[in-house]
């Protein structure tokens, strides 16, 4: 996946892209707080407003995906499950009570090893291309 951001500051070999959010996204607003922009830290060297070209993989950014949304869903549902099988006579209290702790689990289990994955190169975007500010005459 390629997204197409402009280079709005540069820190030494730090540039920070922001990246407009894409059309389809307008009415959800699910993410960033409804921001209509998203930025990015990233190694390189360009000057401000340049465009830069970033990629990450399709399968990284659905497994990125499934870790941050499908892991803690599913803590979710086999808690709720989970509960009622277990406890019956207040099935009710008890499918919530634990889907919400096994809920908790899951997003404990995607904080710790967020370090792991933050280090990892594989999960980083990519500098793939600088397209220079043209200059107005």
């Amino acid at each position: 996946m390629q997204r197409t951001g402009e280079v709005t500051a540069v820190r030494g070999e730090m540039l920070e892209i922001t990246f407009c959010r894409p059309a389809d996204c307008e009415k959800c607003k699910a993410c960033h707080g409804g921001e209509k922009v998203t930025r990015l830290n990233i190694r390189g060297k360009a000057n401000v407003g340049d465009l830069a070209v970033v990629e990450m993989s399709t399968g990284t950014v659905f497994k990125a995906s499934t870790l941050a949304y499908g892991l803690p869903l599913a803590g979710l549902l086999l808690g709720l499950v989970a509960g009622t099988i277990l406890f019956p006579a207040n099935a009710d209290v008890a499918g919530v009570g634990c889907g919400v702790a096994g809920l908790g689990l899951m997003i404990l289990i995607v904080r710790l090893t967020e370090g792991k994955r933050r280090n990892d190169p594989r999960w980083k975007p990519r500098l793939i291309e600088i397209i220079p500010k043209v200059q107005e005459a």
